[in-house]
């Protein structure tokens, strides 16, 4: 199934006459917490965000636990499962998903537990680096996934470069980019908008980058201060490009 990107990071303008802003992903550990339990989603979810991000890994027999490390058997059987997860979220319907697969082994049992929860409008993949994109594309299917790389300064820098770029993540079948923020630029920005495409960029936490960020016009940031992003948004002072 084919998703236009629009359907992923889309977000309404605050308030008449008001430009949309870009989606608000907490990075997994955001506000000082322990990465990928329960207290660590709870804490963000006291914030306004859009998505909750949470790493990905796989036991032996394909269940899907979070952690950023691959964890010891007996660890990861003690470990924050996605199921536990989808459960947490799906009373909340405002609130998604952001799957940062760390590993591809059973992407396929990952897809279909989550639709079994009816949670694919609301999940997106992440972590999908370019070797590994035939078989995401074919175990998760019907899941929207981006592309994660890191952009050349070509691409970076010329508009020429930019929308070569652009029309290799397309031909990925992904719906965007998620790149570091060291990598983004304005350009960049805008020729994946012209190809139908978004830009999330990670991780952003400090009010100075953030600003800069997000006069490019990207259409996530993922941070572990979803609280400063927010308030900056909210004041109208994000700055400009």
């Amino acid at each position: 199934m084919k998703m236009h990107a629009s359907a992923i990071f889309a977000r309404a303008s605050i308030g008449p006459g008001a430009k949309s802003r870009p989606t608000v992903t907490a990075h997994a550990g955001s506000l000082g917490t322990e990465p990928n339990g329960e207290a660590s989603f709870a804490a963000a979810l006291g914030f306004a965000v859009d998505f909750l991000e949470a790493d990905i890994r796989f036991t032996r027999d394909g269940r899907a636990y979070l952690s950023h490390d691959a964890l010891p058997p007996a660890e990861a059987e003690r470990a924050m499962g996605l199921d536990e997860l989808l459960a947490m979220v799906a009373p909340l319907p405002g609130i998604r998903l952001n799957l940062d697969l760390k590993e591809y082994s059973a992407v396929g049992a990952l897809r279909d537990l989550v639709i079994s929860r009816g949670m694919g409008s609301r999940v997106v993949l992440t972590g999908v680096r370019l070797g590994e994109v035939p078989g995401v594309r074919a175990a998760a299917a019907g899941l929207p996934y981006f592309l994660n790389a890191e952009p050349r300064f070509l691409a970076r820098a010329t508009r020429a470069g930019a929308e070569a770029f652009a029309r290799r993540v397309r031909g990925c079948g992904a719906v965007g980019l998620n790149t570091h923020k060291a990598l983004a630029t304005g350009l960049l920005a805008r020729a994946l908008a012209r190809a139908g495409l978004e830009l999330s960029v990670w991780t952003v936490d400090e009010e100075a980058e953030m600003r800069a960020i997000l006069a490019l016009g990207p259409d996530n940031v993922t941070t572990r201060r979803p609280d400063r992003l927010l308030a900056l948004l909210d004041s109208g002072r994000e700055g400009t490009a």
